[in-house]
């Protein structure tokens, strides 16, 4: 790909072939008019800064598509792009140039912002690590540098490797979000994040959801699974060790608390079921109280 900056404007072929999209052409930054309707009305900066700094280190990756208008160019795609060579003052942008018509600009537009993948937390948890070991020395400040981020985005990526094997797993195969996983490596109990792993995989929990799990828990008894350390396989949810903390409301057992899960009853209906249960079912056997 030509450089943005490899040749001045005057010597720049413009006469792109109509339709033409295997070639990139580098067109006068003076040239191109913004979107007529950008999706984005407002840019982040700090994030806008930080395409900027990578632009001038490494160059336009990804050429804009425009469409001619008349004798000027209008973006079809990479609108923060040309923002970010305008700040920087570059004399031209490499860009894929195609003819009024030939494309649908909106589903271009749509294509852009909504079908990119984005990378997966835990394996870039992984890549950032292998960097850190490779190519940085363990300094996390030269990793920043090289991939321009701030450390504190990088601490929090290799977090999730300090955390749950098994919370790594379910976020690498999408079963959970970042933020709720996040909130599972907080919790304290080895025990009760296995049973919160499980219930946030099976019922979808929200990082909202799990963290007043977190909360409540911190006030319970310890569950005595892995006497402070990671789970085992012993411990997983397949094979769970006895819990001393979490016990079924209506049968009153503590057997396979993976099984069981966080509801939210008012108080009024909590006792009202309470008092069922106490004279009719399972719970009057085992004496659950309110």
């Amino acid at each position: 790909m030509p450089s943005s900056t490899s040749a001045p404007a005057a010597s720049i072929n413009l006469q792109a072939p109509p339709g033409d999209s295997g070639r990139y052409y580098d067109i006068p930054v003076e040239l191109i008019d913004e979107p007529e309707h950008a999706m984005r009305e407002t840019m982040d900066d700090t994030a806008l800064g930080e395409l900027c700094e990578s632009i001038a280190k490494v160059g336009v990756i990804q050429p804009l598509v425009l469409e001619r208008n008349g004798s000027r160019y209008r973006v079809v795609a990479g609108h923060r792009r040309l923002l970010a060579v305008t700040i920087l003052k570059h004399a031209t942008v490499p860009c894929v140039v195609r003819e009024p018509g030939s494309i649908d600009k909106e589903a271009v537009t749509v294509a852009e912002n909504y079908y990119r993948e984005d990378v997966n937390p835990a394996e870039e948890a992984l890549f950032l690590e292998r960097l850190l070991e490779t190519k940085c020395g363990g300094d996390i400040e030269v990793l920043a540098a090289l991939i321009r981020h701030r450390v504190e985005y990088i601490d929090d990526r290799l977090l999730l490797l300090r955390g749950e094997p098994a919370v790594l797993d379910a976020l690498r195969e999408k079963k959970i979000s970042l933020a709720v996983a996040r909130e599972l490596n907080r919790v304290k109990d080895p025990g009760r994040k296995v049973v919160y792993l499980d219930a946030a995989i099976r019922g979808g929990a929200t990082a909202a959801v799990v963290r007043q799990w977190r909360i409540a828990g911190d006030d319970m008894p310890s569950t005595g699974v892995g006497n402070g350390s990671a789970p085992t396989a012993s411990t997983s949810p397949s094979q769970p060790a006895p819990s001393n903390g979490m016990e079924c409301f209506f049968c009153g057992d503590a057997d396979e608390p993976h099984l069981i899960e966080v509801l939210y009853l008012h108080r009024m209906c909590k006792k009202f079921l309470t008092r069922i249960l106490n004279k009719n079912g399972p719970a009057a056997e085992k004496g659950v109280t309110e």
